[in-house]
């Protein structure tokens, strides 16, 4: 029994104990949760007073507090708004205070990428600059190699001395025309220096010293012929170069630089010049039947009596140039002539394949006879190569037009005038001192207002250089196809002085041109 009640009270202590301990932890846990809640009170009440302040709140209590009561007083009023707009400013300037911070880092960002970038730029182009200067020098040890072949031109031409020694046919041997040709095929063109920089397009220095070395060696034509036959000329570099009275039939000239050169009174027929440079190159009674001229750039050259019939002019670049002569049969397909020069020309049967060329000149500012449709009437041909065809367009002189006799009477008297003995020793003189002289029309019984050539009874020209005006002409010739008298007329007054001509050209101008009279 006495066990048993032993039992009970240490049941009854230990169930004390627990409680004391549970009522411990409760108190305890009470304590946490008010602190926790006093501090989020805390928090709360400072973020409030943080962000509305304290004057803010304080007069905001005060206008609930007068609500109730139905008095709110303007003072009340005014102070919330003020310190209202007052804290939205400045949370503002510290949003933008705030906001500046990563503006200025990302400020701070690009100005080091640009700074990364300029430097990229300086690395590029010191690269570019490196590439240049490897080109330079690839170029130059393969100038250098070519240059070792000048010592074997040199004996070439010694050879040609020699052989032309007591030689008064001016004909080469077989075995050296054959070292002029294997020298000439070694001669590649290159890029050189010029003014501390690559030239922009690959040329041969060394085959344009060649093959003006052999046109001035006054070589029989049949030599030319084995020659030219088998070497090759393209790329030759032969700017302001003279090939006066030069035999070029059928030279491999294509892509040469002839800027500003000389062809006056040369024999081009069957020359290859495509993609040749000849920009303010002269060609003068020039003879370039069937020659090459696609692609050619020919802006502001000068094409003075030439013939060039058959020729190929596809995509030629003639720009501002003075064109003048015979290109009967020639391919006209793509040419540019934009105020280009045009005066007695005969296009009969050149042809193209795109009326939308001849369309275009009327936009091209064209002078002297620039109206192809006025004299010329396209007409529709169908080309057959083997099994394929093509549709091209050839020009046929309109019948009605009197562009034919125009050009005939024009060449006729000058032709007239330039059988006069006093203007043949004028000429040679000239051509002597280096200044060869033309006929320039400047009055005529037809009249050509676009080239200043007024409309008269008689023939007036005046024979002068293409660098002289009207005050350095040489001679001043007047014709009159009426009385058939020529005549040297001078500007300053004296009376004209009657000349002599080939009477035997009367006939044939009273024939052909009586009716433009």
């Amino acid at each position: 029994m006495e066990q048993l009640d032993d039992d009970i009270e240490k049941r009854l202590r230990q169930l004390e104990m627990d409680n004391l301990r549970l009522r411990a932890e409760l108190e305890a846990r009470k304590a946490g949760q008010k602190a926790s809640s006093g501090m989020g009170k805390f928090l709360t009440q400072s973020s409030t007073r943080l962000l509305a302040g304290r004057k803010l709140k304080g007069s905001v209590r005060k206008l609930f507090d007068e609500l109730p009561s139905g008095k709110v007083s303007k003072d009340t009023i005014v102070d919330v708004v003020v310190h209202l707009v007052w804290r939205i400013t400045r949370i503002g300037i510290f949003a933008i205070v705030a906001a500046m911070g990563p503006l200025l880092i990302m400020m701070v960002q690009t100005y080091i990428l640009n700074r990364q970038n300029d430097k990229l730029e300086i690395q590029n182009q010191l690269l570019g600059r490196q590439n240049d200067r490897l080109d330079q020098q690839i170029n130059l040890e393969e100038g250098n190699r070519r240059s070792s072949l000048i010592f074997f031109m040199s004996n070439i031409m010694d050879k040609i001395d020699d052989e032309m020694k007591g030689n008064t046919a001016r004909s080469l041997s077989d075995p050296l025309v054959g070292r002029i040709v294997s020298l000439s095929q070694a001669l590649r063109p290159y890029r050189y220096l010029e003014n501390d920089s690559l030239t922009p397009r690959q040329l041969s220095p060394e085959r344009g010293q060649l093959l003006f070395s052999l046109i001035n060696s006054n070589l029989d034509e049949k030599t030319y012929d084995k020659i030219f036959a088998r070497a090759n000329f393209n790329y030759a570099d032969l700017r302001e170069a003279n090939f006066t009275d030069a035999y070029l039939k059928g030279a491999k000239l294509a892509d040469s630089y002839f800027y500003k050169a000389n062809f006056d009174r040369a024999n081009l027929d069957r020359a290859d010049l495509s993609h040749a440079y000849l920009e303010e190159a002269t060609f003068k009674t020039t003879k370039m039947d069937g020659a090459n001229l696609s692609y050619a750039n020919l802006r502001k050259s000068r094409m003075e009596d030439i013939s060039i019939t058959g020729g190929n002019l596809a995509f030629a670049d003639m720009r501002e140039v003075y064109l003048d002569g015979d290109f009967r049969n020639s391919n006209l397909e793509g040419v540019k002539v934009q105020e280009a020069t045009i005066t007695s020309v005969n296009l009969e049967g050149c042809y193209f394949r795109s009326l939308s060329w001849i369309d275009s000149l009327e936009f091209y500012h064209l002078k002297g006879l620039a109206s192809l449709r006025e004299y010329y009437e396209p007409m529709k041909e169908v080309d057959k190569k083997g099994f394929t065809s093509d549709t091209l367009y050839r020009l046929r002189l309109d019948p009605h037009s009197p562009v034919m006799r125009i050009v005939a009477c024009n060449h006729l008297v000058e032709a007239i005038m330039e059988s006069v003995e006093q203007v043949k020793v004028v000429k040679k003189q000239q051509v002597k001192e280096g200044k060869p002289l033309s006929l320039y029309p400047v009055s005529n019984p037809f009249g050509l207002e676009d080239l200043g050539i007024k409309k008269d009874s008689v023939y007036l020209y005046r024979l002068s250089s293409d660098q002289d005006d009207v005050a350095t002409t040489v001679m001043w010739l007047q014709f009159d196809p009426k009385t058939a008298a020529l005549a040297e007329i001078f500007p300053g007054g004296e009376a004209p002085r009657k000349l002599s001509f080939n009477r035997n050209l009367l006939q044939k101008l009273n024939t052909e041109c009586q009716q433009a009279q």
